[in-house]
């Protein structure tokens, strides 16, 4: 990290640049939101985990006892929760086969302006941190389309592509 950072906080910084593309709407990041949670995977200290173990032995065996106790197991810690998003790929990927096989002027254009807003939004939230391991790229090569009243009538769908800035925490 970066000295001029609060060390733990970097749940605020994901939240805030999920906020930030939301008020711009420049929808580059993916809905990110301020939760508690707990789990066993998460790095507690040992005395956490033997209160509450403790605390659950305790309950089981004194069901009376164990009702007065506010928490059995451990305390939810406070994070960011982001939604995940289907069907992207790494940048690095992306762009070395958009190197071997070039996009379309229309597409190109496209990355371009989608590119743009997620540089926008780095420039706002002042992240210096991004590499290709923290953006991802979702591309739909075109397609056959069925639309319209006749049997024979079908029209290609255009290619999408749309980019996704992650891992916002050192903004």
């Amino acid at each position: 990290g970066r000295s001029c950072l609060v060390p733990n906080q970097g749940y605020l910084s994901e939240a805030g640049a999920s906020l930030v593309d939301q008020k711009l709407q420049l929808n580059v990041v993916p809905k990110t939101r301020v939760v508690k949670l707990a789990s066993e995977t998460f790095n507690y200290t040992r005395i956490d985990r033997e209160k509450s173990r403790a605390k659950k032995m305790v309950s089981e065996r004194f069901p009376k006892v164990g009702r007065r106790f506010h928490r059995i197991g451990l305390p939810p810690k406070v994070g960011s929760f982001q939604v995940f998003v289907e069907d992207f790929k790494d940048a690095d990927y992306w762009l070395r086969r958009f190197e071997a096989e070039p996009l379309g002027e229309t597409t190109s254009k496209q990355f371009q302006l989608q590119f743009e807003r997620l540089v926008i939004l780095d420039y706002i939230i002042r992240n210096t941190d991004r590499g290709n391991d923290n953006w991802l790229i979702k591309y739909e090569k075109p397609d056959l389309a069925e639309e319209g009243e006749g049997e024979d009538w079908s029209m290609v769908k255009p290619p999408e592509v749309r980019v996704a800035a992650i891992d916002n925490g050192l903004a």
